[in-house]
């Protein structure tokens, strides 16, 4: 924080008011291996009852490129893996 307010006045002034917040919301732009582009609305919820933790949950706008992508991605992790031999792994 120390060289931070030295070489930003606006943010020592900020911090000294205590108008340093986490986000909480905002939009992510992601590139996976499998779908490609994405670009995701995340909410940082903070759980009350156990300080400290906090959830982060991204979610794409019905219909969207990403919400089908993440569909596809969900059928995707869904799919059981198989053996060298096409047998699905039971374990």
């Amino acid at each position: 924080m120390g060289e931070l307010s030295l070489k930003g006045p606006d943010f020592a002034r900020l911090w000294t008011r205590h108008e340093v917040r986490a986000k909480t919301a905002e939009t992510k732009h992601l590139n996976h291996p499998v779908v490609g582009e994405l670009s995701l609305r995340f909410e940082n919820l903070f759980v009350s009852s156990a300080p400290g933790q906090h959830l982060v949950v991204y979610h794409a706008a019905p219909g969207s490129p990403e919400d089908h992508a993440l569909v596809l991605l969900g059928s995707y992790a869904a799919t059981p893996a198989s053996d060298p031999a096409g047998r699905a792994d039971r374990t």
